[in-house]
C-alpha cells in the first residue's frame, strides 16, 4: 500500500476542517497512528483505506488520486460568436489572480487545497491535469473543481497563455481562532 495517500488525507481532512482527533475517532483509529499516516511514515492497511474512506465521505480511489467523481469537474465551454463564456459561482471568501503556466507540469508533482476553484482561460490553450484526467481549454473556456483535487497546468503550444484563477474558501466566524490543523 503506498504511503502517498497521506498528503492526500490530510488535505482532503483540513478541506472538511476536520481535527486528527475528530477523524481518527469516526474511522476507529488512534491519533497518533493517523498523524503519521498522514506524513507518510506509515501506511495504512486496506481496511483503515476503507474506515478513512467512509469517514470522509469519499469514494477510496479518491484516496489514492486515481478516480474523481464525474461531477467533480465541471466545464463551461466558450459559445461560438461569445467573447467570454460565463462563469462558475464560488461561495465565501475568494483569492483571484493571473496563472501564467509553463509549456510543462510542474515537478512538484499534483497538489491540491482548500475550498472551490475556477479557472477561465484568458488567451492561448491550457491543459489541466488532474489524477485520472486532462482537460485541454481554450481560450473562453472554463472549469470549477474542489480544490482538493490534485491538480496541475501546463499552457500547449509556444504562444503564452494566461488564465484567471479563482479559489473560494469558507468564512471562518468573526473572533474564532482558526481551528486546529
Amino acid at each position: 500500500m503506498s504511503t502517498h495517500i497521506g498528503p492526500r488525507l490530510r488535505t482532503m481532512r483540513l478541506a472538511r476542517e476536520m481535527t486528527l482527533d475528530v477523524l481518527a475517532s469516526s474511522a476507529g483509529l488512534h491519533k497518533a497512528y493517523l498523524s503519521r499516516v498522514e506524513r507518510g511514515l506509515k501506511a495504512p492497511s486496506i481496511a483503515t483505506v476503507l474506515r478513512l474512506a467512509d469517514a470522509l465521505d469519499v469514494p477510496v480511489a479518491e484516496l489514492f488520486g486515481e478516480r474523481l467523481p464525474a461531477d467533480a469537474v465541471r466545464i463551461t465551454r466558450a459559445q461560438p460568436g461569445e467573447a467570454t463564456a460565463p462563469l462558475g459561482q464560488a461561495a465565501g471568501t475568494l483569492a483571484a489572480f493571473i496563472a501564467r503556466p509553463g509549456p510543462e507540469f510542474s515537478d512538484d508533482g499534483l497538489a491540491g487545497h482548500s475550498g472551490e476553484e475556477l479557472l477561465y482561460v484568458l488567451d492561448g490553450i491550457i491543459e489541466i491535469r488532474f489524477a485520472d484526467r486532462g482537460v485541454v481549454l481554450d481560450k473562453g473556456d472554463s472549469v470549477q473543481f474542489a480544490g482538493t483535487l490534485p491538480h496541475q497546468l501546463r499552457r500547449i503550444g509556444e504562444p503564452p497563455a494566461a488564465a484567471l484563477v479563482v479559489v473560494s474558501r469558507e468564512r471562518k466566524a468573526r473572533g474564532s481562532a482558526p481551528g486546529p490543523r
